[in-house]
């Protein structure tokens, strides 16, 4: 007989678990008892086996920490450390996929780019694709000079495969982006890779990223932008 696994569902307030589901959340309506009543239900939501397969409530559980960073720093470098379940893998996705660059300072945004290079270098799971969002975020969301050495870094030295695919959609990415003599060193690179990769399927990816010239969806997107350009100005 199968056990189901337990959840705290039942000992969490229903008011906290409708301000999580909220489409748009208002912290600062919060008194200072219900904000860090509020923090540590959404911490035990995304431990909860149950309740984290509620989407709109993990969606807004991790709205709500990443909002509230930088004061919530050790408890994302603490989720974002652990792979001991597929579970924490739709944890991490979710995380990367509400990191906003705009809202954190220099300081707080270089943070969030060491824990994401530390998170590929670790990762050994493509479990919820929560690498191939990392490196989404380097190379896309979040990009910029810093974000494409850390891509240049990862693509080589990262350890296992999920991290170095990761890092290689992010160069996909990135190729879509960068000036074409810098397209042109990123290549080679990718060649490199293509050529030298000790897995199959890291060589196989960054080949299709030599031969596609970057994210295909991406370039088409650029390409359609080109074309509406060049006909308004006729």
């Amino acid at each position: 007989m199968t056990r189901r696994p337990k959840s705290v569902r039942r000992t969490l307030p229903e008011w906290a678990l409708s301000f999580l589901r909220a489409d748009q959340q208002k912290a600062q309506r919060l008194t200072s008892s219900q904000h860090a009543k509020v923090k540590n239900i959404a911490i035990s939501v995304l431990s909860d086996p149950v309740l984290v397969r509620d989407e709109p409530l993990r969606f807004g559980a991790v709205q709500f920490l990443v909002d509230m960073l930088p004061a919530t720093f050790p408890y994302v470098e603490k989720k974002l450390s652990n792979f001991s379940s597929p579970l924490w893998y739709e944890n991490h996705f979710t995380l990367f996929s509400f990191f906003d660059r705009s809202d954190l300072s220099v300081a707080h945004q270089k943070r969030i780019l060491e824990l994401t290079e530390t998170y590929l270098n670790r990762v050994a799971s493509q479990a919820g694709f929560a690498a191939w969002k990392a490196g989404d975020m380097l190379g896309d969301e979040w990009f910029a000079p810093e974000t494409v050495e850390i891509l240049e870094r990862l693509i080589f030295s990262a350890r296992y495969v999920a991290g170095r695919l990761g890092a290689i959609h992010g160069m996909q990415h990135a190729l879509n982006i960068v000036p074409p003599s810098e397209e042109k060193r990123l290549l080679a690179l990718m060649r490199k890779v293509a050529k030298e990769d000790r897995s199959a399927e890291v060589r196989d990816y960054a080949n299709y990223t030599v031969e596609s010239g970057g994210c295909y969806t991406r370039r088409r997107e650029r390409k359609q932008r080109e074309i509406k350009k060049r006909a308004s100005r006729r």
